[in-house]
């Protein structure tokens, strides 16, 4: 026995009932059988009893807690489990998901109160005995892992009411509609992660209800916002907050223009105590890109830069770089073509992901290929690990490429 005696002599003595209690001499009895000196052991003997209450009611389940759970629940903060009965539930606290999962265990694993560890057992106090209730036995716990948010249903709630406009409100039924707190309830992930997810994503709030813009109001409302630069005379970076809402707002909703104008602009300047701001010009470039490949299916990729370029606003400048995670060219054609490709719309299974992206290019760069896998990425495993993983790496005029794991 260890130094903190407990009594559980056989496989047939598990079940102590309440109304057999030990006394000090069944204990010394025992201990004279398995040739055990008390005084060698500490002077508490603690006995588990089982309680009469049936301990297979499933009122418990056990759940394995690593560090920064444990500090979650320390902290008094709390936890949600989360799942439609189509899903696999997932487990949140308010910055990680996790995947839960039932595993078995060979060894009964029993729910006990009142066990005293080593530090609270003092050595040298009267023999004495310490009752311990088993209140459950369990045969399997639910295991935690640490996974990416599921936020493709997001995508799907948000896309069902899309704001088009006040004049098309009449159209959206009311039960579709869903506040944060809704979302928080409903998505699998974390309150950061979805926060994260939110930001990306253009959306407004309207009468308490999160909303995603119509990709053709969004374009006409900001190309407003964007045509007050030439109407002021302002510099790209004198973008006057006040001016921009109230020369607008007879044509759209506050809320619009002021989510838009956050989106978007970022501060610059103070002059004679105003705040003046300038618009994101990768941000800006990125969207106008985004509408014109959003009306055909693939351009001609010269003739697409010549019309990018010729959208945006006087001084912006599109560069090749800001289509990563939005677009894809194709450089084998000829003439090369562009086609839209953003990466919401790929699987959320890193597997079939790498699929789909090596079905629809060959080689990549690291810059082509890092944002369609960096919502995959852990503490632990960033781009280059993942593509180490689960590409082939090759070089050609010495470019760095991944390629699918077993091409040939």
């Amino acid at each position: 026995m260890s130094e903190m005696e407990v009594e559980i002599p056989a496989y047939s003595d598990y079940f102590i009932k309440e109304e057999m209690e030990r006394s000090l001499k069944d204990i010394d009895d025992i201990l004279n059988l398995a040739k055990l000196n008390p005084n060698n052991l500490f002077p508490t003997s603690q006995i588990v009893y089982f309680t009469s209450k049936n301990l297979h009611n499933n009122n418990y389940r056990l759940l394995q807690l690593d560090n920064h759970l444990l500090e979650t629940l320390n902290k008094g903060d709390s936890i949600r489990i989360k799942g439609t009965e189509n899903e696999n539930a997932v487990l949140c606290t308010d910055t990680r998901t996790y995947d839960i999962l039932e595993t078995e265990t060979s060894n009964s694993l029993l729910l006990v109160q009142g066990l005293r560890f080593k530090d609270s057992l003092k050595a040298n106090s009267e023999r004495s005995i310490s009752k311990v209730t088993a209140s459950g036995i369990f045969y399997d716990y639910l295991e935690v892992k640490v996974s990416k948010p599921r936020l493709h249903r997001l995508y799907e709630i948000l896309n069902k009411t899309l704001y088009k406009g006040p004049e098309y409100e009449k159209d959206v039924n009311d039960d579709d509609l869903f506040t944060y707190s809704d979302l928080l309830n409903n998505i699998q992930a974390s309150k950061k992660e979805l926060n994260d997810a939110l930001a990306s994503m253009h959306i407004v709030k309207m009468n308490d209800k999160i909303r995603l813009l119509d990709l053709e109001y969004h374009f006409r409302i900001l190309s407003y916002m964007l045509r007050l630069i030439d109407d002021n005379s302002w510099g790209l970076d004198e973008i006057d907050y006040e001016t921009t809402i109230n020369s607008l707002n007879e044509l759209a909703p506050f809320e619009v223009l002021n989510s838009l104008f956050d989106l978007y602009t970022e501060e610059s300047k103070i002059v004679d105590s105003l705040q003046l701001y300038r618009y994101k010009e990768r941000d800006v470039c990125r969207f106008f890109a985004q509408i014109l490949l959003s009306h055909a299916g693939k351009f001609n990729f010269s003739e697409f830069l010549q019309a990018w370029s010729e959208s945006v606003p006087e001084g912006m400048k599109p560069e090749i770089e800001m289509l990563n995670g939005l677009a894809i060219i194709d450089k084998t054609t000829i003439p090369h073509v562009i086609r839209a490709f953003p990466e919401e719309n790929l699987p959320e299974n890193i597997m079939d992901r790498f699929k789909v992206l090596f079905d629809v290019k060959e080689k990549w760069t690291v810059p082509e290929i890092a944002p369609y896998i960096q919502q995959l990425t852990t503490d632990k495993a960033d781009v280059n690990t993942l593509l180490a993983k689960y590409a082939r790496a090759s070089t050609v005029n010495g470019v760095k490429y991944y390629s699918a794991k077993h091409a040939k």
